[in-house]
């Protein structure tokens, strides 16, 4: 059985029960927040909705169109009207958009109703991912750092091994709990299996200065990985390798743990009024950031919430991909981004990044990804054929991850003239 089928089979049902559960025991607190009688009687009708979806998901029924007051409806109905006839039900199609469409329609139930509209179901379990023994940890640790490729590496690939706390699919920790995340991170290098970090310093270190040199992060989780994005950011800023980083958040409730703009501005607030000086002092510093500048949250596009792989971005959302063309360097992070930016396709592993990227280059870029499910490029000869002969499923555990570099097509043109 393929980890997609397992994905769609057990995985999203569990997910749609727990959604269901959590309106249902908390509907009171729910209804008191909001408008009361009113809310409760919403919250009856979208666990309805929510029920019919997870029916349709088990039974493979067909995609239905977007007749709400979504303002991504045209793109979404425009995607699934262009889907052929027999490729618009869960089972039939790519994973990748059966999977987006189920968080999709999820979302619609709520921003369709009158009292919920700004209601994150997945909220509380983001926000305990801030309450980890390793947050305290790293910023007591890192509170001072210097300008070296070894640091650098060192922060890459705790950003990198951050990306295992995925709450949509939850993968055990290997790090040791007696020694600091951040001086144990180069304990698994040799899981690593595609490491361009030198590259990607190379990148940031030859920036021309003359001008702002932004860096891009589109996000993935919240919780731990986002505070380890914000740790990476600030020691950009601090070491004059940018001089602004922009996040790119989810507009909606997405894949679970996925940041929103209200999780970018929670992580601050939390932060800044934690009773651990060290933490409130960062939290301040990074609201400071915020306020001058220097950490922008990026304008919300509702295209990172499209089932449409980045390649057809220029055609789609030219604007974002002007956008994104305007950093020295985008950081896409996590599994999904790296699926959108290969696509659902079953490349050779060892197909080159640049061939699987079909032509996607607004910019320098890297992706930063623990793999999580069955889709890779750019490894060595005969690499995965070993790792399947150690485990079948070595796709699907998180223990492997990948800092992958692509240079603009710009600057290689330069740089072979």
């Amino acid at each position: 059985m393929s980890f997609a089928f397992h994905t769609l089979k057990e995985r999203l049902p569990v997910i749609l029960t727990q959604i269901i559960d959590s309106l249902t025991k908390e509907k009171d607190e729910i209804s008191d927040k909001y408008q009361g009688e009113k809310t409760r009687e919403e919250i009856k009708t979208i666990v309805g909705h929510i029920s019919k979806l997870k029916y349709q998901l088990q039974t493979d029924k067909p995609f239905e169109n977007f007749v709400g007051c979504e303002p991504d409806r045209e793109l979404w109905n425009g995607f699934i009207d262009a889907l052929p006839e027999n490729a618009r039900s869960f089972y039939q199609t790519a994973w990748l958009y059966g999977e987006c469409y189920m968080y999709r329609k999820v979302f619609s139930f709520f921003e369709n109703s009158e009292t919920l509209k700004s209601y994150d179901y997945f909220f509380k379990q983001k926000a305990k991912g801030l309450e980890m023994d390793e947050v305290a940890a790293i910023s007591k640790r890192l509170r001072s750092t210097e300008k070296n490729f070894e640091t650098f590496s060192r922060l890459l690939k705790l950003n990198l091994w951050g990306n295992k706390c995925d709450l949509s699919l939850i993968i055990p920790t290997n790090f040791d709990p007696n020694q600091n995340v951040y001086d144990n991170c180069t304990k698994f290098d040799d899981h690593i299996l595609v490491d361009n970090t030198k590259s990607i310093w190379d990148c940031l270190e030859s920036a021309d200065q003359t001008k702002p040199v932004v860096v891009d992060i589109v996000l993935d989780n919240a919780g731990f990985e986002f505070y380890t994005d914000l740790i990476l950011a600030e020691y950009l800023l601090e070491k004059n390798l940018a001089s602004k980083v922009r996040f790119h958040s989810k507009p909606m409730p997405w894949f679970v743990s996925d940041v929103t703009p209200s999780d970018f501005h929670y992580t601050f607030e939390y932060l800044s009024n934690h009773k651990l000086s060290y933490l409130n002092e960062q939290g301040q510093k990074w609201k400071e950031y915020v306020a001058e500048g220097k950490f922008e949250l990026a304008t919300v596009s509702y295209f990172w919430c499209s089932p449409i792989e980045y390649y057809k971005m220029r055609e789609v959302d030219f604007d974002l991909y002007k956008y994104l063309g305007e950093a020295h360097l985008v950081i896409f992070k996590g599994d999904l981004n790296y699926r959108k930016l290969l696509g659902d396709m079953n490349w050779d592993p060892t197909d080159d990044f640049l061939t699987c990227l079909r032509g996607f280059q607004p910019t320098n870029l890297c992706t930063l990804r623990t793999v999580k499910a069955d889709v890779i490029c750019g490894l060595k000869q005969g690499k995965a054929e070993e790792l399947f002969r150690l485990n079948p499923k070595w796709m699907e555990t998180g223990e492997y991850g990948l800092i992958k570099f692509m240079e603009s097509s710009q600057c290689r043109c330069i740089n072979d003239s």
